[in-house]
Formats: structure tokens, C-alpha cells, sequence
């Protein structure tokens, strides 16, 4: 109990009868009222952790208007405001497959369920403290005196499962700076003695960090013999079928996921590469306008990405109702916002711009193309130069495409990720006419 009360506790829930009763319940079991902050949405989680340092953050789903609680934490993670060791509650009434499945590649520390009861936030809380505790120890050790104090410690692990987990945190530490033969050798250690499971994952990270790609695809295989459901292998095996550029199997498995979990936007933008790459813009189409609903509010959210899903929507339009086609009435359809919604200049000139190729007036479209500052749009919004490449081209601005794709081609080739290897090779096949032939096709079909 009595690191229940020492901890500092965010509750995150739109309802404020729950942020009190959730209060109150901490409140009683001795945790002090200074050490609770509670908040309606996920801008004010934002700005809370960024002020302060929490050890336990009650995250209910539905917060209403704006972000989800899986958005929220994505983005605390993404942004690294929280710690590894800062424990995470989903807090739900809902139990549904999509959400679970959601949340599970952020690995909560666990889901509980509303009314939240006194007995769970002891077992479960208490639990996670104890062995956010020892892993603290451990890497404390490891950063003052290295590996070889880290091992002896184990031994004072409180149970066999936070003894199996400590292992598993103390490899994320070593991949992390690269010592792999350290980690390999300290997972295999585990697996002699357990076959546990988020060992054996592990090690196909590894081979994947070592861009030993086959060996990492026969691992993932394996294991998704036994566990062929398992949405973290499943994601794994994307990667690295990405980083393998085996393009086939890597849009297969993504469209397995994304029948079990159709929120994935990280998927779905992956989804919307692949079948650039191809010029198969007819299958990148539904794809494209989903990013509608699911981007605003995340971390994924961005001008590009809003006017690639705009772009796909007005293509193939006849001309009479592409020329009253405005961008600001059409978001707000497609993100299903129940108020007008006001878009940045950003996006309207880029929009403005393609409507026009499309309407063909050349002139307008190059006027307008030559108002649009590249450092409008965030370096890492590839969308947007995406689009501002394809416009260059089809107005035959050769040296500012060629100057844009160098730019993109250096900056992408220095992250190195699967993603970024797509992205890569879309901005290489650039071709304006048959990408747009492609989605006038795709708006053709019944």
C-alpha cells in the first residue's frame, strides 16, 4: 500500500463523474490528493505530462471529442513523454476485439474494466509497481557498472514471471545500444530454462535489427506456426518483409491485420505505399480515404496525408463537378465531422493545385505551384512532397523535381525502415498521368 500511495497517478476520462469516483477510490486507499491529476482529453494529458512525472496513467478509450485513448497514447509513447517504467491502464467499458488488438503493440500493463474496484487497482497496480521497482534497479546497475552487475541481481527478482519479464527488459536495453550478441545470449539463457514466448520474439528482433532478414523471416515463421493470430508477430513479420522488399507478402499480411484491427493507421499508410509503388491507385483508393476518419488527433496527422486523402477523393470527377469541388466541405464529409472544418493554406494551395491538372489548365496550376514554399509542409510529411513531385512533373518543372527527389532520396535513405524504403521508390517512379489515369479508372468502376 504503501507504494500505492507514494506514486503519482493521471486519470484521463471524459466523463467527470468517473474522474471523481476514480479520485475519490485512490483517495481512500491513501494515495494523496496532490499526487492525482485528472483531465477530460488528450490535450490536457499532453500537457500534464509535460509538466510532471507520473508512475501510473488510468487512459479510458472513449474520451468524446478529439482523441481516442489509444491516439493518446501513441502519441505519449511516440514522443516519449512517459518512461518505459510508467505504468499504463486502458481504462474501458467496451471489450471489443478492435480495441484490445489496438492497444496491444503499445503493451499496456493491463485493461480495467469500468466501475474500476478498489481490489483490481491493489492487485494489479501494486504488481506493476513492484516490478517497475526491480527493473529500475536493474538498469540503474547496468548504467553505473555495466552487465556483468546486472546479473547477479536477478536472482533477488520478486516472482518467476517479473524474473521472466526483467530479462525481456533488460534485452530492450541492450538492442538498444546495439549489444546483440549480449541480448542474444541472455534471451537464450531464458529460453533454457522457459520457452517463453516474448524471448523468442526478441530474438527475431535482433536478426531484424542486424538486417539478417531470412534468418529473422524464418524465425517469425516458426512461431507463427503455433501463434498465428499473434498480432505483435504478425506486424514483426511485416517489417521485415518490407525491409526485404518482399512486397507481396508483406500487403497480404497487412491486410490480415487490418481485417482485425481496421483502426492501424501505421498499416493502412503502409497499405496506401504499396500500392503507389505499383501505380495501383484503384486498390490504394479506399485506403487513402479511410485516412479520413482515423489521422486527426494522432501522431500520423499531417497536411500531406490530408491532401492525398482529398486527391483521391475528387479524381475522376467529371469537370462540371470537379470545378465546384471545394476542399474544406469535402474533409469535413470524409472525416465525418459534425462542424465545418477549416484547413490550413498548406493544404487548400496543394489541393487547389492538383484540381487544376485535373481540370487541365496548365497555366493556373504552374502560377499557382510557384506560390508554394517547400517549407510549408513538415520535413517529415513525404505525402506532401509526394504530391508537390507529382505536380512538378506535370507541369514540367524538371529542376525542382529533381532538386525535391535528391532532397526526399537522402533524407529517406537515412532512416532506413521499411516505410522509408517505400516511400523511397514511390518518389523514383513518379508519373503523374499514370497515376491519375489509375484513379480515374478506379472512380470508373461500379
Amino acid at each position: 500500500m504503501d507504494m500505492l500511495a507514494q506514486s503519482r497517478y493521471l486519470i484521463i476520462d471524459d466523463s467527470n463523474m468517473i474522474q471523481s469516483a476514480t479520485r475519490a477510490l485512490l483517495i481512500k486507499l491513501g494515495v494523496p490528493t496532490n499526487n492525482i491529476v485528472s483531465t477530460a482529453n488528450a490535450q490536457g494529458a499532453i500537457r500534464a505530462c509535460r509538466s510532471h512525472r507520473f508512475d501510473i496513467l488510468l487512459i479510458d478509450h472513449h474520451l468524446g471529442a478529439g482523441s481516442t485513448g489509444l491516439q493518446l497514447l501513441e502519441y505519449l509513447r511516440l514522443k516519449e513523454l512517459i518512461k518505459l517504467q510508467t505504468l499504463v491502464f486502458v481504462v474501458t467499458g467496451n471489450d471489443s476485439q478492435d480495441i484490445f488488438f489496438g492497444y496491444s503493440q503499445f503493451e499496456p500493463d493491463g485493461y480495467l474494466i469500468k466501475p474500476i474496484r478498489a481490489d483490481d487497482i491493489i492487485k494489479r497496480v501494486t504488481n506493476g509497481l513492484t516490478r517497475q521497482q526491480f527493473f529500475s534497479t536493474l538498469e540503474q546497475a547496468f548504467t553505473k557498472s555495466g552487465l556483468n552487475a546486472v546479473k547477479p541481481l536477478f536472482a533477488q527478482s520478486p516472482d518467476p514471471a517479473t524474473l521472466k519479464d526483467s530479462i525481456i527488459y533488460m534485452s530492450n536495453i541492450l538492442i538498444k545500444n546495439t549489444q546483440f550478441t549480449e541480448a542474444t545470449a541472455m534471451l537464450n539463457g531464458l529460453l533454457t530454462l522457459h520457452d517463453y514466448l516474448p524471448a523468442r520474439i526478441k530474438l527475431v528482433e535482433i536478426s531484424h535489427a542486424q538486417q539478417h532478414y531470412q534468418e529473422a523471416l524464418a524465425q517469425v515463421d516458426t512461431l507463427l506456426d503455433t501463434n498465428p493470430r499473434n498480432i505483435k508477430l504478425l506486424q514483426l513479420k511485416i517489417q521485415i518483409c518490407l525491409c526485404a522488399q518482399k512486397y507481396e507478402d508483406a500487403q497480404a499480411l497487412i491486410q490480415q491485420v487490418l481485417t482485425i484491427n481496421t483502426s492501424n493507421i501505421a498499416l493502412t499508410l503502409k497499405m496506401v505505399w504499396l500500392h503507389i509503388i505499383n501505380h495501383d491507385m484503384h486498390l490504394a483508393k479506399p485506403y487513402m480515404l479511410s485516412l479520413a476518419s482515423l489521422i486527426p488527433h494522432s501522431i500520423w496527422d499531417s497536411a500531406g496525408k490530408r491532401t492525398l486523402t482529398l486527391w483521391a477523393d475528387f479524381f475522376g470527377l467529371p469537370n462540371d463537378k470537379l470545378a465546384l469541388w471545394r476542399a474544406e466541405s469535402a474533409w469535413q464529409r470524409l472525416s465525418r465531422s459534425e462542424k465545418p472544418t477549416s484547413l490550413p493554406k498548406s493544404i487548400l494551395k496543394l489541393c487547389r493545385c492538383l484540381q487544376l491538372l485535373q481540370l487541365n489548365e496548365i497555366e493556373a496550376a504552374r502560377t499557382l505551384l510557384g506560390s508554394i514554399r517547400e517549407d510549408e509542409y513538415q520535413p517529415s510529411d513525404i505525402e506532401a512532397y509526394l504530391l508537390l513531385c507529382l505536380c512538378y512533373q506535370a507541369v514540367g518543372d524538371n529542376e525542382r523535381l529533381t532538386q525535391l527527389r535528391q532532397t526526399l532520396d537522402t533524407s529517406l535513405s537515412q532512416q532506413n525502415t521499411g516505410l522509408s524504403r517505400l516511400q523511397q521508390q514511390a518518389l523514383q517512379k513518379i508519373d503523374y498521368q499514370s497515376l491519375t489515369e489509375k484513379i480515374e479508372l478506379a472512380n470508373a468502376e461500379p
